[in-house]
C-alpha cells in the first residue's frame, strides 16, 4: 500500500501506539461569545504503524478544516517530540484580514504503554470573530482488533452534542477517508478546491 499524503512532513520520530483495538473518548468544549457547545465523541479505532500515523495527522487536518470556515489557511504545523509527548503547533492567518488569526497547540502524552492521552486548544482572535475550543482525548489499549476491523477502520459508537445523543447508528469510517473528508472540506471552505 503506497503511503498516504499529510501535505506535511509528520516528525520521524514519533512514539507510536500499539497495535490493535483502541477506544478514543473525545470531548470537545467551544465557546463563542456567551455561548458554549459540549460534545463528546466516543469510537474504536483499529492501529497498526501505518494507521497510527495517519491517526496523528487526522487531528491536524481536522483543526485546519474548523478555522477554513472562518477565511483561514493554516501554515504547516510545527512538530516536536520530548520523551513521551508528541506536540504541534500551527498558525491560520486569514487571507483577507490580518489582524484575525487562529493560533492551534496540541499535545499527545503516551501515559503508559495502554493508555494515551491528548489535548488541542484553538484561539480564533482578531476581526469580529473571538472564540476558542478545547479538545481532550483519552485513548486505551483494548487488545485486538474486532473481526472485520482492518487497520485503519474506525467505528463511531457515540456522538453526543451538549449531553444530547445525535448518533442514530454507528458509523463505519477510516482514518485515511477522514483525512480526504476534512481536507476536501478545509478546500472547498477555503475556495482552493478545483
Amino acid at each position: 500500500m503506497s503511503p498516504i499524503a499529510f501535505g506535511f512532513d509528520l516528525s520521524s520520530g514519533l512514539p507510536s501506539r500499539a497495535k490493535g483495538l483502541w477506544h478514543i473518548e473525545r470531548t470537545e468544549t467551544l465557546v463563542h461569545g456567551n455561548t458554549t457547545i459540549e460534545m463528546q465523541k466516543v469510537w474504536n479505532v483499529c492501529l497498526d504503524a501505518r494507521a497510527d500515523r495517519a491517526l496523528h495527522a487526522l487531528d491536524v487536518h481536522e483543526q485546519r478544516a474548523s478555522v477554513a470556515g472562518l477565511g483561514q489557511i493554516c501554515e504547516a504545523p510545527q512538530f516536536a517530540v520530548e520523551g513521551n509527548d508528541v506536540s504541534w503547533t500551527m498558525r491560520c492567518p486569514a487571507r483577507r484580514d490580518e489582524a484575525r488569526v487562529s493560533d492551534i497547540r496540541h499535545i499527545t502524552t503516551f501515559v503508559a504503554a495502554d493508555r494515551v492521552q491528548a489535548e488541542t486548544v484553538i484561539v480564533n482572535r482578531g476581526g469580529q470573530v473571538q472564540s476558542q475550543g478545547k479538545f481532550v482525548a483519552r485513548m486505551e489499549h483494548l487488545g485486538a482488533c474486532e473481526g472485520g476491523m482492518q487497520p485503519g477502520d474506525m467505528l463511531l459508537m457515540h456522538w453526543r452534542i451538549n449531553d444530547e445523543e445525535t448518533l442514530k447508528a454507528r458509523q463505519k469510517r477510516t482514518v485515511y477517508s477522514e483525512i480526504e473528508h476534512y481536507n476536501h472540506r478545509a478546500l472547498v471552505i477555503s475556495g482552493r478546491a478545483r
